[in-house]
């Protein structure tokens, strides 16, 4: 037996300590705006109305106003778990690609809602907060948008180059 038979061939694909930090990232963000979304259902109405919440619908029909922060904080929070699975801290999840672009993209729209409200803001300075939380998604967007981007690249991180595809 000749000495090359013997020896494996070199790994073609991505070290596996090639991490997609981006992806992580997001998914935290999301986790923790889904805690506090969450913690929203306890908020007065003063403070609903602050983050741009429905403040009335919190008054009277309370219910209805914690069933729909319980409803977007699991929206979010899967958000999340895309993220995280993209970055390979948890196991893949069905559709993993075609969740993460939507995800970006619900981000990305989100945060260009930023040119719309200047000319707002310009008349009404108090609301400024409404161009930080549309600058804020523009930003989770750009993270997601890059991390996907390196995704599509590398794949993530422990996946056999036959999953990369």
């Amino acid at each position: 037996m000749s000495s090359s038979a013997v020896m494996a061939p070199a790994p073609t694909s991505a070290p596996a300590s090639l991490h997609n930090y981006l992806l992580q990232a997001g998914g935290y963000f999301s986790l923790a705006f889904t805690a506090m979304q969450v913690t929203a259902i306890g908020w007065s109405a003063r403070a609903v109305r602050y983050f741009g919440g429905p403040a009335e619908l919190r008054i009277e029909r309370p219910i209805l106003y914690a069933l729909l922060c319980l409803a977007v904080g699991a929206i979010v929070a899967v958000f999340g778990l895309y993220a995280l699975s993209g970055a390979g801290k948890i196991r893949r999840l069905p559709l993993l690609r075609t969740v993460l672009i939507s995800v970006t993209a619900i981000y990305l729209l989100r945060g260009l809602l930023f040119i719309p409200k200047v000319p707002v803001v310009l008349k009404h300075p108090g609301l400024v907060r409404f161009l930080v939380f549309s600058a804020i998604s523009l930003c989770l967007g750009m993270v997601h948008l890059a991390g996907v981007v390196q995704l599509y690249r590398h794949g993530r991180p422990g996946d056999a180059p036959s999953l990369r595809a």
